[in-house]
This record gives structure tokens, C-alpha cells and sequence, in this order.
């Protein structure tokens, strides 16, 4: 998986790296495809603003659920 982060603190970025190693191990259960790539753009009231690169809708929810967790 691709990974492209904006400039964050060092306590951010460790939070950000242990949701997206855990995105890492997502795999699509119709289509059998990993998350491609994500760039976490900002950081808003607590939550990631993130661009994501997926087979399907659903794999991009799915990772969204676990990167999107209030921090």
C-alpha cells in the first residue's frame, strides 16, 4: 500500500501509522484486492482528512471506519 502523509507530529504520526499498518492487512471480500494507496491530506476537529485509492466502495468504508477513529 502506497502511503502519502502531510507534515504531522510525532505522536500523530505513530497513532496514524498503527491505524494504517491495520488497513494494510484489509483485503476486499468480492473483488480479493488490498487498499491501493491513501494520502492523508489535514487533520479537522480531531479526525483525518484522506484520499483513497480502492477497488470498490466498500473496501474504501471499511478503511475509512479504522483511519477516520477520532484522535
Amino acid at each position: 500500500m502506497q502511503i502519502s502523509i502531510a507534515e504531522r507530529g510525532v505522536t500523530l504520526r505513530q497513532r496514524l501509522q498503527d491505524r494504517l499498518d491495520r488497513v494494510g492487512q484489509l483485503q476486499c471480500s468480492e473483488h480479493g484486492q488490498p487498499v491501493v494507496a491513501v494520502s492523508i491530506h489535514d487533520r479537522e476537529n480531531g479526525w483525518f482528512d484522506s484520499t483513497w485509492t480502492t477497488c470498490c466502495d466498500s473496501l474504501e468504508r471499511q478503511a475509512v471506519g479504522i483511519v477516520r477513529g477520532r484522535c
